[in-house]
């Protein structure tokens, strides 16, 4: 294996082992200096494959982490929503400033 397939195999697993601790500011940077190696055509066959594959767990790794998100927006909006009837139920506006007691 050259040089170059090493390296390229090194830090797609480096952003992969990232990707499984929630390191995404990691995986971008391993990504970016992946990109900038230059040209992947000296590449092996089998050494873009393995790359693919790994974007491709990557891709999916990270659509999973957005799905993840998008629901808890959605579970806060409907928080928010819930909170909002709640305080009109109580009789107060919801533009003005919730004031909050200090307990000890």
């Amino acid at each position: 294996m050259s040089e170059v397939n090493c390296l390229l195999a090194q830090l797609t697993q480096d952003a992969l082992e990232a990707a499984r601790h929630g390191q995404w500011d990691q995986v971008i940077a391993l990504y970016d200096q992946r990109a900038s190696q230059g040209s992947q055509q000296t590449l092996s066959s089998e050494a873009i494959q393995s790359l693919v594959e790994s974007d491709q767990w990557l891709i999916t790794r990270v659509r999973e982490a957005q799905a993840a998100i998008k629901q808890h927006l959605l579970d806060i909006q409907d928080q928010r929503r819930k909170l909002t009837v709640l305080k009109r139920q109580w009789g107060e506006n919801p533009t003005n400033q919730v004031r909050h007691l200090l307990t000890i």
